[in-house]
């Protein structure tokens, strides 16, 4: 079978002496573990499209009987130059990626993840860093992973975190830097992580 769909590059990893595994965020078929194969050699077709962040639209072949797609073709929608450009925006973005991997199942739809996950890439290309942006993103990712802190009784003013989850970038970038609510909600971030998850984000101190 033969499949299109538009989608993110999250992470590679190397396979055999020549091709990758790519995690494939898609719009439409959610979290993909996807062969590109031949990738690694210098005249690898498909190279640039295997890369982190990268919006493609990707052609897909799967076998009967398998959940292990080769990608056979596509063509790039966005590298999103202006962060990498930055050391500090490419990290964050690398950073947004990890999140979204680690809170998303394979082959399982998240529309709204994928709207999120575009969106933020989308404004970091274009505007840069802010003090709020890490913080918002995570938070967002974990309310639609079914892990939100939305309901948390303690902690942020109520205005700091209604704009945390539900406004826009713009919005999030207006925040004032505030040390001791930014401790409270990556302390959020670490007892999640470490306690629930049983693992440490390795972008993460990059972006601290």
């Amino acid at each position: 079978m033969i499949f299109c769909d538009h989608g993110i590059v999250l992470n590679r990893r190397p396979l055999r002496e020549n091709d990758r595994i790519v995690t494939v965020f898609t719009e439409n078929g959610g979290k993909l573990e996807v062969n590109f194969k031949g990738v690694r050699l210098a005249r690898g077709k498909l190279r640039a499209l295997s890369e982190p962040l990268v919006w493609g639209d990707f052609r897909f072949y799967l076998k009967k009987g398998s959940n292990f797609p080769v990608c056979t073709g596509g063509s790039s929608l966005c590298v999103f130059g202006g962060i990498r450009s930055e050391l500090e925006s490419l990290c964050l973005g690398l950073h947004y990626c990890e999140v979204v991997n680690r809170l998303t199942a394979a082959q399982q739809p998240s529309p709204e993840k994928y709207r999120l996950l575009l969106g933020a890439l989308r404004d970091l290309d274009t505007r840069g860093c802010g003090p709020w942006l890490r913080q918002a993103f995570t938070l967002r990712v974990l309310n639609l992973a079914g892990f939100g802190f939305r309901e948390t009784a303690a902690g942020p003013q109520a205005a700091l975190w209604e704009t945390l989850h539900d406004g826009d970038w713009a919005d999030v970038r207006a925040l004032k830097e505030d040390q001791p609510a930014a401790v409270f909600v990556d302390g959020l971030f670490s007892r999640f992580f470490s306690e629930t998850l049983g693992a440490d984000l390795r972008t993460l101190p990059f972006v601290l």
